[in-house]
């Protein structure tokens, strides 16, 4: 065998079969004989180190046809999903758009999330749902077009940008640098995970709100909406964040339905009225005079510290007015300021209620008690922990808290109330109230009262949003804190008084507040007010109460409304082209229609102005004499196009001089630049022109995002389409709604 080798004439693997074969054989013969079966045995024996020569592993392979991969025995996920998640987010999109070049193209437009904070279910879900659709568009033989986005500027990166205790230090340039590169990082890391989801788009060239050509494409918005005439400057009350410093849209709020406020019964004395208002009282006088004479008319407010900027108390000309009289009582049945229980008894019923909170918890490891006893005994512990550390009891649901410090009503005093509610007046104020005599509304009406801080004459007026369903049918009237208020005092010429500052601080604008200056409305300013009016003996009833209250929806801090100049958008006529431009859209669900029209026509003005620095701004000067505003057609694009070139933190680095059109510049001394922003949604809604601009992409074929966008993306988008003159006279694509989740990372 060794020798047929050595001349080719065998080869070691014919041997190695041969010799198997040969020694296996005898197994399956039963009749041969031992002699036979014992040579086979020896010649085995002395062949098997020939054998193990040639049958080794590497040998045998190699005789082997076995096919050739390169594809790796272990998964290595650390090393392959990366690259895997490449190809499919961005490869793949690279690939179909540069295949497909002919075909038709599918474009959803993507919705930017806020450059801020990490990835969370909600990002997930909108991107997923998004991908699904541009898939299914691939396999429908579409080019697909995503281009994604970040919505870049506002209050929260403002707000990270800034350190603590550095916020006045800060330029506004500085802090604009900080706030880009805190967006910047935002958007790589978010960028990176979306990648790594394998979301198909165009990950290579994705848009920002604060890039310079989409910056200039949101100026060139304004300035269509500002040729068309829907710009306009005033003095409004709008919402506005103390916290934040700064106005909100509507969309910027959300509501607490438990917020807990003051709120307090406040007698307006009426004064001596003429005789014309007099001889329309339809009632019968008494002992020789008006039933009104020496009476007090009563509002309710749940927000005592609009008091000092109180301008008229409303009525309803048709509804029906009381004038009632505080009955004969004891001394010990008028109303107080109630006892609140000694911090030492307090402490005692801590710790009682803590041992009946560790007996619970024993009893439910013995399988005695229940989960839901120990939850209550902790929930209880809680409240009075809180109420040891404020002085104060806590308001529970269904409560009916005391008369919290008002002022005692003396037997026989007169007050105007709406008939319908003197029950509910006499158990506020805890005295027995009887009817002298009612009157219409409309003989209250031209009369005037005394201020309750200053004596001050304010006068009786008609609103119609006065009803009786609540309070005492007659309302505090602040122009300067309320649109309903503000509507009255523009129709009868009142002063939109406003004695707060941008941090909800009481200022001595008016007489009624300059006693509270420097102190917060929303804090120790509305308990000053109270001991005020208490003290004047004004304040008949006050006591806690729980209703539904806007906050801040970055800060969750509660907002007032707040009268202060500001940019607005004119919806009057442009909410009937907005709800046109709806009819070629396909809403699904379909509710989502209907969602988004009543909140396009809930809306009158749209207040465009932020006073923040991280934005784009809103390019108004104002004449350094007269205050005068100027923006112009003329006045935004050349701001546009310096944008478009340096970006928008050319506004705060050139002077006036170089800001203001040529033909102006020698007029730049009187002049100055505002320092205002455009709201963000501002922002995120004009994304159709810098992104599906003509020499860019069709028009959409889909938005998609959560049902919170009717009320944020969608309508804005919705409004300055329509507010520019109708983008390219197209309606676009379809507007999907409801379906994204967590509205693209907003929500």
């Amino acid at each position: 065998a060794e020798a047929a080798i050595r001349d080719g004439r065998l080869s070691r693997l014919q041997l190695v079969r041969s010799l198997e074969f040969s020694t296996e054989r005898p197994r399956m013969r039963c009749c041969q004989p031992p002699a036979a079966r014992h040579c086979r045995r020896t010649a085995t024996a002395a062949l098997r180190p020939l054998l193990r020569s040639c049958t080794t592993k590497a040998r045998l392979k190699a005789s082997l046809n076995l096919p050739k991969t390169s594809f790796s025995l272990h998964a290595k996920v650390a090393e392959t999903e990366p690259r895997l998640a490449r190809q499919l987010a961005v490869d793949h999109y690279e690939r179909q758009a540069a295949q497909r070049g002919g075909a038709d193209a599918f474009v959803l437009h993507d919705g930017p999330p806020y450059a801020n904070g990490d990835l969370h279910m909600g990002h997930f879900l909108n991107k997923a749902l998004k991908d699904i659709i541009n898939r299914a568009a691939l396999l429908a033989g579409h080019r697909v077009h995503f281009r994604p986005g970040w919505d870049c500027h506002g209050l929260p990166i403002e707000m990270k940008a800034i350190q603590a205790g550095e916020a006045e230090s800060l330029s506004p340039l500085a802090l604009r640098a900080r706030a880009a590169e805190c967006a910047r990082e935002a958007v790589a890391a978010q960028r990176e995970s979306f990648v790594r989801w394998g979301v198909l788009g165009d990950w290579e060239a994705p848009y920002t709100t604060m890039a310079p050509e989409y910056e200039a494409a949101q100026l060139g918005v304004l300035q269509a909406m500002l040729r068309r005439g829907l710009l306009f400057r005033g003095e409004r009350p709008v919402h506005w964040s103390p916290a934040s410093r700064t106005a909100l849209a509507e969309a910027e709020l959300e509501y607490a339905d438990r917020h807990v406020s003051t709120a307090a019964h406040v007698a307006f004395p009426l004064l001596e009225g003429p005789p014309a208002a007099a001889a329309a009282a339809d009632f019968d006088p008494f002992d020789g005079g008006s039933a009104l004479e020496g009476a007090a008319v009563v509002v309710w407010t749940t927000t005592p510290w609009t008091i000092p900027a109180n301008q008229a108390v409303c009525v309803r000309e048709d509804l029906t007015y009381a004038v009632v009289e505080a009955s004969d009582v004891q001394p010990s049945q008028l109303p107080s300021e109630p006892a609140l229980p000694a911090a030492a008894e307090v402490e005692e019923r801590v710790r009682a209620q803590g041992e009946v909170v560790r007996a619970a918890k024993a009893a439910l490891k013995e399988g005695r008690g229940s989960k839901a006893e120990v939850e209550a005994g902790v929930a209880a512990l809680l409240r009075l922990k809180s109420e040891l550390q404020s002085g104060k009891p806590e308001l529970q649901p269904g409560d009916s808290p005391p008369n919290l410090n008002a002022s005692p009503l003396p037997h026989g005093a007169r007050l105007v109330v709406a008939a319908s509610l003197v029950d509910a007046l006499s158990e506020a104020v805890g005295t027995p109230l009887v009817v002298a005599a009612t009157l219409p509304g409309a003989a209250l009406i031209g009369r005037h009262c005394a201020h309750p801080l200053s004596a001050r004459p304010v006068p009786v007026l008609h609103a119609e949003h006065v009803t009786d369903d609540a309070g005492t049918g007659l309302v505090h009237t602040a122009p300067g804190h309320g649109p309903e208020d503000f509507a009255v005092g523009v129709a009868h010429g009142l002063a939109a008084a406003c004695p707060v500052d941008e941090k909800g601080c009481f200022t001595a604008a008016t007489e009624e507040a300059a006693g509270f200056a420097g102190e917060s409305v929303l804090d120790d300013g509305n308990e000053a007010v109270l001991t005020a009016l208490r003290e004047g003996g004004s304040l008949l009833a006050a006591a806690r109460h729980e209703h539904r209250y806007p906050y801040d929806w970055r800060s969750k801090t509660p907002v007032i409304f707040r009268t202060t100049p500001q940019w607005f958008v004119r919806l009057g006529d442009l909410r009937g082209e907005a709800l046109a431009a709806l009819h070629a859209v396909e809403m699904r669900p379909p509710a989502g229609r209907a969602r988004l029209e009543a909140f396009v026509r809930g809306r009158t003005e749209w207040c465009l102005s932020r006073q923040r620095s991280w934005g784009v701004p809103l390019p108004a000067f104002y004449h350094v004499e007269t205050g005068e505003a100027l923006l112009t057609e003329e006045t935004v694009e050349h701001v546009a196009s310096l944008v478009s070139t340096h970006g928008s933190d050319c506004w705060w680095r050139l002077s006036e001089a170089e800001l203001l059109p040529p033909r102006m510049r020698h007029e730049a001394a009187s002049w100055r630049k505002g320092g205002d922003t455009l709201d963000v949604w501002f922002d995120s809604g004009a994304s159709w022109a810098a992104v599906l601009s003509p020499d860019r992409c069709p028009p959409a074929d889909l938005y998609l995002e959560g049902s919170d966008q009717h009320r944020g993306w969608f309508q804005s988008s919705l409004l300055t389409y329509a507010g520019a003159g109708g983008g390219r006279g197209g309606g676009g694509g379809g507007a999907g709604g409801g379906g994204g989740g967590g509205g693209g990372g907003r929500g």
